[in-house]
């Protein structure tokens, strides 16, 4: 950026404003809407110029629609640089720009035989859908292959470019300096990127997933209800991408099948061949969940996923839940000589006992010998509840 705004100082344009807008992670409606309210704020002129830095790494239909036509209701002239990483761009949205820059290895996808795509399949890497840049850097006719943003700004002053949309010679930016009045950087709010970084499938899964775990674990260690709150938070913030995007609902119904039987998994003490049931519904939810998701989703960071809550259902909630217990029981030496009902039996020679309508861990003299629903006094050995 500091490259950029060093050529932007005495580099000059015959424009009154120039403004940036950066386009990073997956493109969806959070750059739309950023983009719609900047011009909304900012009434842009015919002499001004709004430049476009494109790096998403994916992209749905509907955010390209929505773009373009945002972009062709403006009357200002517009230009986009493709990079610079490697990155894949639908030809719709790259055909509503004015002036156009491409970095080497740019993929353009979804496009049609006209005079533009005709020039590029000249010099560069055609098949039947997609468009690879492999050219060497240059101003060629219709477009610019530069590797930086600053280079592409520098030959758009410097070069003699013609607007692809008019195809008029008078639509020619030259460098003046005194012309420049603003330059303007510009990025999607705090919550917009967040939106942005949550519309990766990895993480809506994952944070969807992990919100129910975290309200599991609510259930069988009573709190104040930290950990429901963080959950039910995190499936709503997760669960906003869901609609653009595409999810298949049928598979929440899997979803919870595998969450219900985690939760008696848990209420049981032991994992065993339910456990892994559980798992083998919880990642099927996920491959019918996005089944139909509008971008790519990478079947093994799923699985990945998926393995991440395993460990959280497996490991982490019944350590949470033996420790909390274990605090538990050991407050309550005052239960010494009392008559309880056991409930439960579980692993390790423990049970889960019941008075006065409270339930609690002790453990268990004989595991054999003791009867459900039977009634026993509680004694305490070596500061443990036990019957």
């Amino acid at each position: 950026m500091f490259k950029v705004f060093s050529v932007l100082i005495f580099a000059v344009i015959n424009i009154t404003q120039l403004s940036i807008f950066e386009i990073e992670g997956i493109f969806s409606n959070a750059h739309v809407n950023s983009v719609e309210r900047y011009f909304s704020e900012n009434n842009l002129e015919s002499n001004d110029l709004f430049v476009v830095q494109y790096n998403a790494t994916d992209s749905t239909d509907k955010a390209i629609e929505d773009f373009t036509n945002l972009l062709n209701s403006e009357n200002t002239y517009k230009a986009i640089w493709v990079g610079p990483n490697k990155t894949t761009i639908d030809y719709n949205l790259i055909k509503s720009f004015d002036f156009i820059g491409i970095s080497p290895g740019t993929v353009i996808s979804n496009y049609i035989e006209d005079n533009f795509i005709e020039g590029l399949c000249n010099l560069n890497t055609c098949t039947s859908n997609t468009l690879t840049i492999t050219a060497q850097e240059g101003v060629y006719k219709d477009y610019l292959i530069v590797g930086t943003l600053g280079a592409f700004l520098e030959k758009l002053g410097s070069e003699t470019i013609i607007s692809n949309l008019d195809n008029e010679t008078n639509l020619t930016f030259k460098l003046e300096t005194d012309e420049v009045q603003v330059i303007k950087f510009n990025k999607p709010s705090l919550a917009e990127r967040f939106y942005i970084a949550i519309a990766n499938p990895l993480f809506s899964y994952l944070f969807f997933a992990l919100g129910f775990s975290l309200i599991g674990l609510e259930l069988f260690a009573i709190g104040p209800g930290l950990m429901a709150f963080i959950g039910a938070l995190l499936i709503g913030l997760s669960s906003m991408v869901f609609s653009e995007f595409g999810l298949n609902y049928y598979g929440l119904i899997l979803f919870a099948i595998s969450f219900f039987m985690f939760i008696k998994v848990l209420s049981r003490g032991f994992f065993g061949y339910l456990g892994l049931v559980a798992l083998f519904f919880l990642h099927s939810s996920a491959i019918v969940m996005y089944s139909n998701y509008s971008i790519n989703v990478n079947s093994w960071l799923l699985l990945l996923a998926s393995a991440v809550v395993a460990f959280f259902y497996f490991i982490a909630i019944p350590t949470v839940i033996r420790s909390r217990l274990t605090t538990d029981t050991n407050g309550m030496g005052s239960f010494e000589g009392k008559n309880v009902q056991l409930i439960e039996k579980i692993y390790d020679s423990k049970g889960i006992v019941e008075y006065n309508n409270n339930r609690f861990v002790v453990e268990l003299a004989s595991v054999d010998d003791h009867k459900i629903n039977e009634t026993y006094q509680i004694k305490e050995i070596e500061g443990k509840l036990s019957i």
